[in-house]
């Protein structure tokens, strides 16, 4: 019988991303979009979205300018955290700010700080690369998000809206 994640939390093991985590961290994305998906239905994911994921971040780890990290219990991937440096238009200050592109804990490990954990690793990522401000975007629909966010400091700053042109099969709001 598995112990309760409680007991566990002081065995995880939390690192750097390697090119073998890939396949890992590509399955474990797709679990989160289709989390999303059910509880957002104007968010939809394509056909062999885990493969496009797996070349996405294929092409982030590649670049200096994208870290993500894991934590790990044994073997297993159990929670990552992927973000990159973007440029802004060189009207907007700062030039570079930092994306959380996807953050993400399998459910049977939520509530015991290891979502946190990766994401107080990314944000001294970001500090070491000279990123003074850093963006996520989430879906308001997805209140477990929103609170986990914004209990990091994280708060609304800009509405992104959606309007659905694709005729009669629109997804329900």
């Amino acid at each position: 019988m598995r112990k309760e994640p409680r007991h566990l939390v002081d065995t995880i093991e939390y690192r750097p991303w390697n090119r073998r985590d890939i396949p890992d961290l590509a399955r474990l994305a797709r679990e989160l979009y289709a989390y999303v998906e059910s509880v957002d239905p104007v968010w939809r994911t394509s056909p062999g979205a885990e493969d496009h994921l797996r070349v996405h971040l294929t092409d982030l780890f590649t670049t200096r300018l994208a870290m993500s990290y894991v934590a790990c219990e044994g073997e297993e991937v159990i929670g990552f955290i992927t973000g990159s440096i973007t440029q802004r238009p060189p009207v907007i200050l700062p030039h570079r700010d930092g994306l959380v592109d996807n953050a993400y804990v399998t459910p049977y490990w939520r509530g015991h700080g290891i979502g946190t954990r990766l994401c107080h690793l990314m944000l001294a990522w970001f500090r070491e690369q000279g990123v003074e401000e850093v963006r996520i975007h989430y879906q308001v629909s997805n209140r477990e998000g929103v609170r986990f966010w914004e209990k990091l400091g994280f708060r609304p700053w800009t509405i992104q809206a959606h309007l659905w042109l694709g005729g009669d099969k629109k997804p329900e709001t």
